[in-house]
């Protein structure tokens, strides 16, 4: 049985892991709960977004690195226009600018050093 209450952690190995660490630590701004480093295949640094988590790995024993195809991720923000202009200041590929959805959300999207795109979102009314 799934907890109601218990953690929900996505997680994901980095081609570039320093690049991606800069990414959602300092261009993200997700605050690190932990990390760990016994060597180039076996690091990580899980970040919090939200009331979830963020995995990010250094690279698996034995494995090739393959990248992900088809995840997407969303992170709730307080104001995606401001958000927005943050990300242009530091440097974020944006995917896409700032849109209203019908479904009530507006967000834009970015795109991580490994393809991820992440949507940066907040609800908002509709009429």
């Amino acid at each position: 049985m799934v907890l109601p209450d218990g953690q929900f952690r996505w997680m994901f190995v980095a081609k570039e892991y320093d690049a991606s660490i800069a990414f959602y630590r300092d261009g993200l701004g997700l605050p690190v709960d932990h990390d760990w480093n016994f060597g180039p295949e076996d690091r990580g640094t899980v970040f919090q977004a939200g009331a979830g988590i963020v995995e990010v790995l250094g690279g698996l024993p034995g494995q090739a690195y393959a990248a992900p195809r088809g995840p997407w991720m969303a992170i709730q923000v307080a104001d995606p226009d401001a958000f927005y202009q943050l990300a242009l200041e530091r440097g974020l590929k944006v995917v896409e600018e700032p849109t209203t959805y019908p479904w009530g959300q507006r967000m834009f999207k970015v795109q991580d050093p490994d393809g991820i795109v992440i949507w940066l979102f907040a609800p908002v009314k509709t009429e």
